[in-house]
């Protein structure tokens, strides 16, 4: 029986030309198809985390209106104002709230009423005293705070988004899914003044 003996003899790779062409090919091909996955699984993601983040705006000012409703309905007995910010609520409420700027809107008349509403209880004490008026008040409070962070969220989301749209190599996956810009939640300018209220 015969053995083949090994031999220390050098030699050097010499892979078929059809070899050589499938490895490079898989390279060229496969990695960018590897980048577009990953970039439009991120991109679905931020759609994702950016809708969520707007619907809970959504769902806080929707309880920012129960609230200031709640607190007028408390306060008939002692103030005179009641039907008119009643109807800013309702009005506020009933507005379509579709996109960010429908949702700012809508943040920005809640905000003036509810300065409105905390300066004209000022002449009352003991209103300002109830104990259903100061939970109110205090849930109020707690919308304001979830509201502003989730603007936080939102905004940094949206920030990132649309970064990605406009620059390489995103910007390439970002096109063939046609993907547009959001829009930040912006204060408006009235939010950036101080509330005036003639009493």
């Amino acid at each position: 029986m015969s053995t083949i003996k090994p031999s220390n003899e050098s030699f050097t790779a010499q892979p078929s030309l059809f070899g050589k062409i499938m490895v490079y090919l898989s390279f060229v091909l496969i990695f960018p198809i590897i980048l577009f996955i990953v970039s439009r699984n991120n991109f679905l993601r931020l759609q994702q985390s950016i809708e969520e983040t707007a619907s809970d705006i959504d769902v806080q000012l929707k309880r920012r209106f129960d609230l200031l409703t709640k607190l007028v309905d408390a306060t008939k007995g002692y103030m005179k104002f009641e039907k008119s910010t009643l109807t800013d609520v309702a009005s506020l409420r009933s507005g379509k709230m579709e996109t960010m700027s429908d949702l700012s809107k809508a943040d920005s008349g809640l905000n003036a009423t509810f300065g409105k509403f905390n300066a004209l209880l000022e002449n009352y004490p003991d209103l300002k005293a109830n104990t259903t008026v100061l939970q109110l008040q205090s849930g109020a409070k707690d919308c304001e705070d979830n509201i502003a962070a989730a603007r936080r969220f939102y905004n940094a989301n949206v920030k990132v988004f649309n970064s990605k749209i406009k620059t390489f190599p995103s910007n390439v996956v970002a096109s063939t899914l046609n993907l547009v810009s959001k829009d930040y939640f912006l204060a408006s300018d009235s939010d950036r003044q101080d509330i005036k209220i003639d009493l």
